[in-house]
């Protein structure tokens, strides 16, 4: 199962080709989008592991016409839409989390999925730090006063979930836009995020 959920998320937030690794680091704009994100979700979502590379962005899931998009611009999406970076020690500074490689992952998802079997009491307690967050490359508009991305939270057998969010530069921070999802999931079904 957990393998099917990281080929599944693999596939949603794929390009239509083969992601390219850029060898580019991030740029500083772009590592200011994600603490953003885990400044304002990741209390919420207890986020303790983070993927250590980031997943092509793309649009399955946004509903026809895009209305959360609606008078924003995008810059030039090849990059996004084909990359991925990898994250260094930068993205978890001041925060209590890990990054975790892909082998890591499929160690949380097995560990979590086998002790919630054998001893649901412990999973109950060890939940949140067994999850893991992924995050999509960053699609910004053209005067990078906007950043749409995508997340999903893994969290084991049947209870993964995530959404795309726009984010919005507020006196120079990251902050998510209020009132706007583009598209949410749980469970590995996209569609479009309560409001």
């Amino acid at each position: 199962m957990a393998i099917a959920v990281l080929t599944i998320f693999a596939a949603n937030c794929s390009a239509q080709t083969k992601p390219v690794h850029s060898p580019a680091p991030l740029t500083e704009e772009q590592l200011s989008v994600y603490p953003g994100f885990l400044d304002k979700l990741g209390p919420t979502l207890h986020i303790r592991n983070v993927a250590n590379a980031t997943t092509p962005f793309d649009f399955k899931g946004f509903p026809e016409g895009r209305p959360c998009l609606k008078g924003i611009e995008l810059d030039d999406l090849s990059e996004p839409l084909q990359a991925v970076h990898a994250f260094g020690p930068e993205i978890a500074k001041g925060r209590e989390l890990n990054l975790v490689e892909r082998h890591e992952q499929l160690k949380l998802l097995r560990k979590r999925d086998g002790s919630s079997e054998s001893q649901p009491e412990k999973a109950a307690q060890d939940k949140d730090s067994l999850n893991f967050v992924i995050f999509s490359e960053i699609a910004f508009d053209k005067p990078h006063q906007f950043a749409v991305l995508k997340y999903i939270l893994v969290c084991g057998e049947r209870c993964d979930s995530g959404a795309t969010l726009v984010m919005e530069k507020v006196d120079g921070r990251w902050t998510l836009r209020r009132g706007i999802a583009c598209a949410g999931f749980v469970n590995n079904t996209w569609g479009e995020m309560p409001r």
